[in-house]
């Protein structure tokens, strides 16, 4: 039987940060310019991305889903961007956040944050790389790490934040490297979150059960559900019991 591959993969100031796992288990962590590259020779079964995929003209089920799922963290789920203005990008339209705001207040009514319009690039890329047959997933890393612990984590920029994400990881098989290449380019926060990208990706290729926010879903992209997936953790396995002691 053929070894399961997968990638997680998050965005970080100088590209995108790729965990690589063949059967659960860490094989690689880079940073690449392009995603392209990552995905180059085709070789994995499934790809996690913190990264908008599927886009509607609108407010999407999935963020909302998402939302609910993460009480007193609910602002870690933005507004993805509406498709008007990523098609507008892409064909060369929209050069400006003013511009990407006044053509998405003219279509759906209301203007997109800064942070949105700083992702669009990305989005762009693997809006292409949808187009072009690679396996890719969207995953949120918060709400990824909820369904694993059953309650959000402390803020993920914060010491504790990452040394109990990377515990967490631990726990389920995933060791991260101390070092790797460009690993000075890369945040912290953008390694375990591309990390669980991978642990869910790894689900999605069979390792375990999945679920996706909403549920269900009518709202679709190029025939695509728009939808967040998230991994079922394993049962939690019970000790063995001990005899009461006698007096």
């Amino acid at each position: 039987m053929s070894a399961r591959r997968v990638l997680g993969v998050d965005g970080c100031s100088a590209g995108w940060v790729v965990v690589r796992l063949t059967d659960g288990v860490v094989d690689d962590v880079e940073v690449v310019p392009h995603l392209a590259e990552a995905l180059a020779d085709g070789a994995f079964d499934a790809a996690g991305v913190d990264m908008p995929i599927g886009l509607l003209d609108g407010p999407r089920q999935a963020d909302t889903a998402a939302r609910r799922l993460l009480p007193g963290r609910a602002s870690s789920v933005f507004s993805a961007p509406p498709r008007t203005v990523v098609d507008g990008a892409r064909d060369g339209g929209l050069l400006t956040h003013a511009q990407a705001t006044a053509r998405a207040g003219e279509v759906v009514g209301a203007g997109i944050s800064m942070q949105a319009w700083r992702l669009v690039p990305r989005i762009v890329e693997v809006d292409e790389l949808l187009a072009a047959g690679h396996p890719l997933h969207e995953v949120h890393p918060e709400v990824a790490f909820a369904v694993l612990t059953g309650a959000p984590l402390p803020r993920k920029r914060s010491w504790a934040g990452i040394t109990t994400r990377r515990a967490i990881l631990e726990r389920h098989g995933l060791v991260l490297p101390d070092r790797f290449p460009g690993d000075e380019a890369a945040a912290p926060d953008d390694v375990v979150d591309a990390a669980v990208c991978a642990w869910v990706a790894d689900g999605i290729a069979g390792a375990g059960p999945v679920l996706t926010l909403p549920e269900t879903t009518d709202q679709l992209d190029h025939g695509r559900p728009i939808v967040i997936t998230a991994r079922v953790p394993p049962p939690v396995t019970p000790g063995p019991r001990t005899q009461p002691r006698r007096a």
